[in-house]
């Protein structure tokens, strides 16, 4: 513990890395409230798990077509800029439904063009932090740096679905609402007070980066580890997607609980992933990380199968909250690796297309769990995803392409900031 607690404490002593990682935290924490707040709304006005569903797809379809041209934009522009922006944007979006509400003015309808709108702009920011970070820290503090970025989304996950469950009883969820708007504008803010980064194209990357076009598909088919480790994410999230539609209705129908009941079960995810973080740091010098990425999709699916019998809302958090240990290393590492493996003037490209890729998951399994609890409990088909995450899990232990991958010793090709004097 102590020496995972020294690896992280390099970067914060960048002022710059200080900045983004509040300012993430806060804007994560405000996505938690949102999450439990619009959910629980839909949930309350319709009784639908499919109307849950089509908010989900609301949010996450649109990036599939805006991701690579995000992207693509972050590798021309300042990367802090497109950011802010979005956040900004993204406040104005997620304030209109909370004021149409008190207006009397908001349908299911208008919540469903609001949730397409603010998830054209999502990738963004979650492609511009994996851009920037390799520009913000050395390499041999990436690791570092990437584990206290999940180490405050866990920390927000951990603590923001349980708020927000008290002040939706407390406050209602326009309220609630209105304060994840208040989130998105303060991470605007603090991104434009970011310093500009140096690009420098020399080399190989040069070359590489001329004659690709906008989609970032022939950059990206190119980098044949990076294809490989996309692929099996690209699995094991869509094989995970339909446990999103499920859990509402699970936590309501075999738990017997209410809004905040929902919160504690992502707050038991975000405390097991916490808690997980500690293993990163020996986890990412293991020489073959193909292998611990499959390891963690099997451990989730095992975590999560005995929810399928589960009436006791303490023991479901149990399982969540070791489900979220298993988790919390994936991110970290599979994000460290991919930055490394690919050449700095195209991360913008590649992360974009590894997001539109990862996107398409989120529909895919939210349609399909729409669709399986239209004749199915809401446990089975969580018991269904699990089974479905657990054979991804052991695919890719028996693929000898994943299993050959290596760690990388450096990075591929890194800029760095204008300003280089740290506080």
């Amino acid at each position: 513990m102590l020496r995972a607690l020294q690896l992280n404490r390099t970067p914060l002593r960048d002022y710059r890395f200080r900045r983004l990682w509040m300012g993430l935290i806060i804007s994560r924490f405000g996505d938690a409230f949102t999450m439990i707040a619009l959910l629980w709304l839909v949930l309350d006005i319709t009784g639908s798990g499919t109307a849950l569903g089509i908010v989900l797809l609301c949010f996450s379809t649109p990036a599939i077509l805006t991701s690579p041209f995000l992207g693509r934009l972050l590798d021309i522009f300042q990367p802090r800029h497109v950011m802010a922006i979005d956040n900004i944007l993204r406040s104005i979006i997620i304030g209109a439904i909370p004021i149409l509400y008190w207006l009397d003015k908001l349908e299911l309808w208008v919540i469903y063009l609001l949730a397409v709108l603010a998830g054209m702009l999502t990738p963004a920011t979650n492609v511009g932090v994996r851009v920037l970070m390799p520009e913000m820290v050395s390499n041999d503090e990436l690791e570092s740096a990437n584990g206290l970025l999940s180490a405050g989304e866990q920390f927000s996950f951990m603590a923001g679905p349980a708020t927000a469950g008290f002040l939706i009883s407390l406050l209602g969820g326009a309220s609630v609402l209105l304060i994840d708007a208040v989130s998105f504008l303060v991470m605007g803010l603090l991104l434009f007070s970011l310093p500009d980064i140096i690009r420098s194209k020399t080399g190989e990357s040069t070359r590489q980066s001329k004659g690709f076009n906008w989609s970032g598909f022939g950059v990206f088919f190119k980098l044949k580890e990076v294809r490989i480790i996309t692929t099996l994410s690209f699995v094991f999230f869509l094989a995970y997607m339909p446990l999103e539609p499920a859990l509402p209705l699970f936590t309501r129908q075999q738990l017997g609980t209410d809004a905040g009941g929902f919160g504690l079960l992502w707050s038991s995810f975000g405390a097991g992933a916490v808690v997980g973080l500690i293993f990163i740091p020996f986890l990412a010098r293991y020489a073959r990380p193909g292998v611990v990425f499959s390891t963690v999709a099997l451990a989730w699916g095992l975590f999560l199968m005995p929810l399928v019998w589960l009436t006791s809302l303490p023991l479901a958090m149990f399982f969540f909250f070791l489900a979220g240990c298993a988790w919390a290393p994936y991110m970290t590492i599979e994000t460290t690796m991919l930055q490394r493996l690919t050449p700095a003037p195209l991360r913008g490209q590649v992360f974009g297309i590894r997001s539109t890729l990862l996107s398409t998951c989120s529909p895919l399994g939210i349609f399909l769990g729409s669709v399986l609890l239209q004749f199915l409990t809401a446990n089975l088909v969580i018991g269904i995803s699990a089974l479905a995450c657990i054979l991804a899990g052991v695919t890719g232990l028996l693929s000898p392409r994943l299993r050959q991958i290596t760690r990388p010793a450096k990075e591929a090709s890194t800029g760095q900031y204008s300003e280089c004097t740290q506080n």
